[in-house]
């Protein structure tokens, strides 16, 4: 028989439905380019497929680190972030620990938490802020002892993010900061540059959203070397193959790709939420991530009327704060035209 605690949770679903469009898991609406493709096949064609992969993922490893100004020693490459957050969590949070995090946020975050057997300390906070409470969070912090704070900025599924110096305030309560930073690139003007190295701080990074390779699920986080090798002893071993390491090198050493998506990616989120918040009943909250919530006059029959006109969006009206609201994903100018129509003639 599981644990009770396991026993007691409800799994990670998704509600799978079948659209024209499908705006609903925050992908990037560009495909990596065949002939880039083609590169990393020619590289992989040249490996022995019998033998395990390099068991520290160094040269990818090291490309990262290249490409963020760090060593290879700050850097660990994992099967999507989630499984390093897994990791993360499995190294600092332990029976009894108090993990403090804002809510709503990824759902995974407190199952992992339940699982460790940590005490979740959820602050709950107003979506239509924008912002994340900092504030309310350090309070909990400091009432204690040896704390941990897992948070996502630009943050899912509201995409508010941190006010100004909310990291930093976050660091000097001592907490160890779980920072997951899947979505930053698409904050106005890129992302601030990775934090500084410090001891109480773990970043997380993604290669499935502005890279747009959410299929080969790759992720890395980054920290101290010695925090890198605490989380190594928990991580799974081999957990990336040869060609999902192939493609994330190659795709590293094509960034400029990468922030041209980005910055159409941008700029047509600035028109749908313009377009959004001319739509009588609509309530978009403000965001800096590639989707949008938003709250409608009822979530359930919104999401059955856009399905019906072939439009695939996420259902995040059971999430505490969320009561009738959905979320849509940032796709091509054309996906993007065919919600906004779908959403008008919902309504």
């Amino acid at each position: 028989m599981s644990r009770s605690a396991v026993a007691a949770m409800t799994a990670y679903t998704l509600d799978l439905r079948e659209a024209d469009v499908k705006l609903n898991q925050n992908e990037s609406p560009y495909d990596f380019p065949r002939e880039l493709k083609e590169e990393a096949l020619a590289r992989v064609l040249d490996r022995p497929w019998n033998l395990y992969p390099d068991f520290e993922s160094l040269a990818l490893r090291e490309a990262i680190a290249s490409a963020e100004g760090l060593t290879a020693g700050n850097i660990l490459a994992g099967n999507g972030s989630n499984e390093l957050l897994a990791a993360a969590v499995g190294t600092f949070v332990g029976p009894g620990t108090p993990v403090v995090f804002p809510r709503p946020a990824f759902a995974l975050y407190e199952k992992l938490i339940t699982i460790s057997g940590g005490l979740a300390l959820p602050v709950d906070f107003d979506p239509d802020s924008g912002l994340l409470p900092v504030d309310e969070m350090l309070a909990v912090i400091a009432a204690h002892q040896n704390p941990v704070s897992i948070l996502c900025s630009p943050n899912n599924p509201t995409g508010g993010v941190l006010p100004e110096n909310g990291l930093d305030r976050l660091l000097r309560s001592g907490a160890m900061v779980l920072f997951d930073r899947a979505y930053c690139d698409f904050e106005e003007g890129g992302p601030a540059g990775e934090p500084a190295l410090c001891s109480n701080l773990v970043t997380f990074r993604t290669f499935s959203k502005a890279f747009g390779l959410a299929s080969l699920r790759v992720g890395w986080l980054e920290s101290t070397a010695e925090n890198c090798r605490e989380i190594r002893k928990v991580k799974l071993p081999y957990s990336l193959n040869i060609i999902s390491e192939a493609i994330a090198t190659i795709a590293l050493g094509n960034r400029e790709l990468r922030d041209a998506h980005v910055a159409s990616i941008i700029a047509e989120r600035r028109r749908v939420l313009e377009a959004m918040r001319a739509i009588p009943g609509i309530t978009p909250f403000p965001t800096s991530a590639n989707f949008i919530a938003f709250r409608t006059p009822d979530a359930r029959r919104m999401f059955e009327a856009l399905l019906a006109r072939r439009v695939l969006v996420r259902d995040v009206s059971a999430y505490p704060r969320l009561k009738n609201c959905l979320r849509v994903s940032i796709g091509s100018p054309e996906q993007n035209d065919a919600f906004l129509d779908a959403l008008r003639e919902a309504l």
